[in-house]
């Protein structure tokens, strides 16, 4: 299960960082789109909490873009996504499964003395962009090894059975 700290992640990830001077909605959205992939591609669970500002603020998203495993979380208007990732580190039973993705040192120190694993952004990007890259190595793969047509499975000897048989139809 991963626990990633959105707005830490998009304000220090080299990737992220720049969309934040265009909008910082196109970042969230970029942020949620490349977890969106990691979840799919490798099943793992995550939740992305962001603080809880504005329109978005004490919501939760479960399933989130119709992605089983990926939760959106804003933290209500009087907590921070730290705490609420610290009291969810702290509510879990196998702390040794939890991955906190965040820049934030407090938090990955708080979190890794609970007994959790702790990331930083470039390096979960970095991983997620792999992870992408595999499934779409494995997915071209597939395209050439299978046929795209029933006659290009067929050897020399049946094409030229059933071109005959199409002469003789006609």
């Amino acid at each position: 299960m991963y626990y990633i700290d959105g707005y830490n992640v998009i304000h220090t990830s080299s990737r992220l960082k720049s969309r934040i001077n265009r909008d910082l909605e196109s970042a969230r959205d970029g942020l949620i789109d490349k977890v969106a992939s990691f979840c799919t591609v490798t099943g793992q669970e995550v939740t992305i909490v962001f603080d809880g500002t504005g329109k978005h603020k004490a919501d939760r998203v479960e399933h989130h873009r119709g992605v089983d495993h990926m939760h959106v979380l804003y933290a209500p208007g009087n907590l921070t996504a730290d705490s609420v990732i610290e009291r969810m580190i702290y509510k879990a039973r196998n702390k040794l499964s939890m991955v906190v993705v965040s820049n934030d040192n407090g938090l990955r120190n708080l979190c890794r003395g609970m007994g959790a694993m702790t990331m930083e952004a470039d390096s979960f990007l970095k991983i997620a962009r792999e992870s992408r890259s595999d499934i779409s190595t494995t997915v071209n793969r597939t395209r050439k090894e299978t046929p795209a047509f029933l006659e290009d499975g067929l050897d020399d000897g049946a094409r030229e059975k059933l071109q005959a048989l199409r002469d003789k139809l006609k």
